[in-house]
């Protein structure tokens, strides 16, 4: 990819014809001037893994790369309806984009907002996609973002009312196309890139480190990814 191609990517545009239709580019989002924020804790999320943390409502959580070229698969699910989840589909149909930018929310299968946009030091994402399983990779053994989120779900005691799909934070598969056809690139996440999303109700909030070793999309190499709760 040339250079002028990684900044026309990194900001969001399609190509051509497609980012006319779209509308404008997402613009990085700088880190607003806010009250200070109380870290109530961190979680490091190993390779090919998954965890999860409560949040209550007002409280925000920073979902960082560390070593960049990382995607993180992101779902929620409204702590006492277990029911009401995060939905891709309806994010991008509210927000009539591929996906949100700074001051737009995250929403549920109910359309309800559930997660706000503050910070984004990346600017591309995707909600196309679903998480990774087992019968992708042809091997009950390999870990899958799928797996790993039952995994959480066991081991914190919830179980959803639906079939969640992520937000697929950092990762960067845009249309090239009028066609509709679609391309999995390389995540375009920096070392220490992130997102910061506040909790709109009480939520349990899971992510995983995509377990995907292979192409293109985490650089060939999955890497761990880290979360911080802010109050």
């Amino acid at each position: 990819m040339s250079n002028e191609d990684a900044q026309l990517s990194r900001r969001g545009f399609l190509g051509g014809t497609i980012a006319a239709a779209i509308g404008s580019s997402v613009g990085l989002g700088a880190p607003r001037q806010e009250r200070p924020r109380r870290i109530v804790s961190t979680v490091t999320i190993p390779p090919q893994s998954g965890r999860g943390v409560f949040l209550e409502r007002d409280q925000s959580i920073k979902v960082i790369t560390p070593r960049g070229v990382q995607v993180s698969d992101l779902f929620a699910f409204v702590h006492d309806t277990p029911d009401e989840y995060l939905c891709p589909r309806t994010t991008m149909t509210r927000q009539r984009r591929l996906y949100p930018q700074v001051g737009q929310p995250f929403y549920s299968v109910k359309r309800r907002p559930l997660l706000m946009l503050e910070e984004d030091t990346v600017g591309v994402h995707d909600l196309f996609y679903p998480a990774c399983d087992n019968y992708m990779y042809r091997d009950e053994n390999h870990p899958s973002c799928r797996g790993n989120l039952n995994v959480v779900l066991a081991e914190m005691n919830f179980t959803p009312g639906g079939y969640a799909e992520p937000h697929n934070l950092f990762q960067n598969s845009p249309a090239i196309d009028m066609d509709g056809n679609l391309e999995v690139r390389q995540s375009l996440a920096r070392p220490g890139d992130y997102v910061l999303l506040k909790a709109l109700d009480d939520l349990l909030v899971i992510a995983t480190s995509c377990s995907v070793e292979s192409g293109r999309i985490n650089g060939g190499e999955c890497k761990e990814i880290l979360l911080e709760v802010y109050s």
